[in-house]
């Protein structure tokens, strides 16, 4: 029986009302939620019998089907066509981490730039970036027109947009190499205590060397930013390199 409508209801309201009470006796799952599976090589009368769908003779009725991707002896298609693209060696994967995020997690307090220096292992912990951080972290521009926070945070590399917006409030950014073991060393220190010295954190290869030696990038081992026995080792490296380049031009 149908119940009545009352004033101010719904038509969900009555059509819940209408139904019976939800009981262990009469749950069930809604009609044609599952079909049952068609049984083959059970007879003519089923249309799957005898043959069960395969056919008469040939390699498709038995057991010795080729792999997958074989035609028959022709040169397979993966073959056929040549290769294009090349997988880079050197690709470095960063986690991306833009402005506006950093500003959201500072308002709901999930980030205390009071407390000191915004670190990798700091955002790891916080949830703003993933617990797999491969290679560093990036901070990105997006979010820079509504970024109100004074901040000291340190990160793989920083576009140009974010570094502004840091600077523009006050704060500073330094963007720091580290490798995968030095990223192990500042993520998980407790994985090394107890046993023996720290690894000692690694210089960047030749090929970042400049990237992290520049000031405008803002990168740990520039002038004014690395500490005296840091900027001696890189004035060192690039002085034998310098000195390289020029014996293999005289070469």
């Amino acid at each position: 029986m149908a119940a009545s409508r009352a004033p101010g209801r719904t038509l969900a309201n009555v059509a819940v009302a209408s139904l019976p009470r939800i009981k262990l006796n009469n749950i069930a799952d809604v009609p044609g939620a599952k079909k049952k599976p068609i049984r083959i090589g059970r007879g003519p009368g089923s249309g799957r019998g005898k043959t069960a769908g395969r056919g008469h003779k040939g390699q498709g009725q038995r057991a010795t089907m080729p792999r997958i991707g074989f035609e028959g002896g022709q040169t397979p298609f993966y073959l056929r066509v040549p290769k294009h693209g090349f997988r880079n060696k050197f690709r470095r994967d960063y986690e991306p981490l833009n402005l506006s995020k950093l500003q959201s997690w500072i308002d709901q307090g999930r980030l205390d730039p009071d407390e000191g220096p915004l670190t990798m292992k700091t955002l790891q912990r916080s949830g703003i970036v993933g617990p797999r951080i491969q290679h560093g972290v990036k901070l990105l521009g997006t979010g820079e027109s509504w970024f109100r926070s004074r901040v000291d945070i340190e990160v793989s590399r920083a576009s140009e947009t974010a570094i502004r917006a840091i600077e523009r409030e006050g704060g500073r950014i330094v963007c720091a190499y580290y490798n995968r073991l030095g990223l192990r060393v500042l993520l998980k220190p407790e994985k090394f205590a107890g046993r023996g010295p720290v690894p000692r954190r690694a210089l960047p290869p030749n090929k970042l060397l400049g990237h992290y030696a520049s000031g405008e990038r803002r990168g740990y081992l520039a002038e004014g930013i690395a500490g005296e026995e840091e900027r001696g080792r890189v004035v060192e490296i690039l002085r034998r390199r310098k000195s390289r380049r020029e014996q293999i031009g005289r070469a």
